[in-house]
């Protein structure tokens, strides 16, 4: 009879294991998306197996934490999308659905018509050429 229940517990511990897996491996997948994620002190754009850029609230630009000089329009081109995309993370999370309460980052709503980044932004700022498909997972980090 101990026997029976002990292999009866170890088949119960096996299935909610194997659960967690797959919750674990649905996790893993998402997080390992190429995104542009939007905290309060940067926009951190992420896209393996390249490096991380990180845009900052006056415009400069971060690659792996080495800054890379721009020229003033560039720079300002940045900062003008630093604050277009504050702007749509606040209204993200204001408009968040409470349930909603317990997940780290949401998708930023981006209304329509509107665009963080201009189209030709890799040809102004050639660090950018590869993060196309980053740049279009926009995320709001709480």
């Amino acid at each position: 009879m101990k026997k029976l229940l002990l292999l009866i517990l170890v088949a119960l511990a096996t299935l909610a294991t194997g659960c967690d897996r797959e919750k674990y491996a649905e996790h893993r997948s998402e997080r390992s998306k190429p995104k542009t994620e939007v905290t309060l002190e940067r926009i951190a754009i992420r896209r393996a197996p390249y490096p991380n850029l990180d845009i900052l609230p006056d415009g400069r630009l971060r690659v792996d934490d080495i800054v890379i000089p721009l020229n003033a329009e560039q720079q300002a081109l940045l900062q003008t999308s630093f604050v277009k995309l504050q702007i749509m993370r606040q209204n993200t999370l204001v408009d968040a659905d409470p349930a909603s309460a317990a997940e780290r980052s949401l998708p930023l709503q981006v209304p329509a018509g509107q665009r963080p980044f201009p189209a030709d932004l890799a040809q102004q700022i050639h660090e950018f050429e590869k993060y196309d498909e980053a740049l279009a997972n926009l995320r709001a980090v709480r």
